[in-house]
């Protein structure tokens, strides 16, 4: 299995801030968004690999711990080389599940998954273990966990189908049969979820914000017209109340959708438009 380079797919340099990373992922998501680009079948892909990229260089704990083991495994070629030892007294317990579901953490399986120590047996009495079970990581969207999905899984030997319920977290782990399921929801291009509740920007005209008007708001279920009043600032943030996620043991009961606003300034003016401002700007405004 080759490396991968979190910080190549995000198109940064190693040492690249919080916010530097914040952005970078916003401005992949939206250009290679599937949405955006119905007749490529490599763009899904693509999206899957910048999405997973920025979920772990956003973790403070998971980029130190990749910065700290990307290092050794950056020259593995899949062939039994690295640029690395695996004698070097790591193994897979100094990383539990923080890499789980991701290429990097198939990439440490494959090279350290051997070098858990194995249980000791007391001298004076056999212990018998109870084998924990399998776990499996299925990616959902955030769509899906604000609707609710099915899908047909492969787990080992065996294909079942399996439904997920409205509110679903990323993290949450289900029980079917003898095996776990463990949900991945990658961050979303859009909106950003905190608990049940959802957080979105959206730009308003200049005009708007000083005279008032509406404002079309994209929400997970759908468009919805929001009020905006006269004066209006920059960075004004409303609370939309039950437009949030569902909860995920009561889906009737939901979050609430906060929106902050970005008053649009014009980067340029016609003439007549430069007229009128120099108008307001006379009046004092």
């Amino acid at each position: 299995m080759a490396f991968t380079d979190y910080y190549k797919e995000l198109e940064l340099e190693r040492g690249a801030s919080e916010d530097e990373i914040k952005k970078a992922f916003r401005r992949l998501a939206r250009m290679h968004h599937p949405d955006a680009n119905p007749n490529d079948p490599t763009a899904e892909e693509r999206f899957k690999r910048i999405s997973e990229a920025y979920e772990v260089l956003s973790d403070p704990a998971k980029k130190t711990k990749y910065d700290q083991l990307s290092r050794q495994t950056s020259g593995f070629s899949g062939k039994g080389g690295f640029a690395g030892s695996p004698g070097s007294g790591f193994s897979m317990d100094d990383v539990g599940d923080m890499f789980t579901g991701t290429s990097f953490g198939d990439l440490l399986s494959e090279l350290f998954g051997q070098s858990r120590p194995t249980q000791r047996r007391s001298s004076t009495r056999q212990r018998t273990t109870t084998r924990p079970a399998p776990v499996y990581t299925v990616r959902l969207t955030l769509e899906e966990a604000f609707s609710g999905a099915s899908k047909r899984l492969t787990l080992g030997q065996t294909t079942a189908d399996v439904t997920f319920r409205p509110g679903i977290t990323s993290g949450q782990r289900l029980r079917i049969a003898n095996v776990e399921l463990e949900v991945t929801i990658p961050p979303h291009p859009r909106y950003r979820r905190e608990g049940n509740d959802l957080h979105v920007r959206q730009q308003v005209p200049l005009t708007t914000a000083l005279l008032g008007g509406r404002v079309d708001v994209q929400t997970l279920s759908g468009m919805l017209a929001v009020n905006v009043s006269a004066g209006t600032p920059n960075e004004k943030r409303l609370r939309l109340k039950g437009q949030g996620m569902p909860t995920y043991d009561a889906p009737d009961v939901r979050g609430d959708l906060y929106v902050t606003l970005e008053v649009m300034i014009p980067a340029s003016l016609t003439d007549e438009q430069r007229t009128l401002v120099e108008q307001l700007r006379q009046s004092g405004i």
